[in-house]
């Protein structure tokens, strides 16, 4: 029983780490101003790039995680799951805020915080923003 608390969280942990190391990684270098240079210039970084792909990375890796999990622990994954991606969804907002000003006073560009946000949930998100 000791050793089954123990490894629970880990897995959590690690999980958590596949899951959304990806994204995290794009938004800390959206934060840092020299590497924001490099992934977010105006003239297309390659950042934005892979931006678009981020929440359908996470949706994927959850995916995966649930669907080669055993059975005992898929309810477990996708409490984890839909708790995951709330916060994902709610966290964003505040990150791309801070992402949009760090790009913003780095590059000397006018992002809309919004965009950025689109970008972080959908690709396709960003044709609502058009009209």
């Amino acid at each position: 029983m000791v050793v089954q608390g123990s490894t629970e969280p880990r897995r959590l942990s690690t999980l958590c780490v596949e899951v959304y190391g990806f994204p995290a990684l794009m938004v800390v270098a959206s934060f840092v101003p020299i590497i924001n240079l490099l992934f977010y210039s105006a003239h297309g970084g390659f950042g934005w790039l892979f931006l678009p792909f981020t929440f359908p990375y996470v949706l994927v890796r959850l995916g995966f995680a649930y669907s080669r999990s055993q059975r005992s622990d898929r309810p477990r994954i996708s409490r984890f799951a839909v708790a995951s991606v709330s916060a994902y969804v709610l966290l964003t907002t505040p990150l791309s805020w801070l992402a949009a000003y760090s790009i913003n006073n780095s590059l000397g560009t006018s992002l809309p915080w919004r965009q950025f946000w689109a970008m972080m949930l959908l690709p396709v998100s960003l044709l609502a923003l058009l009209w």
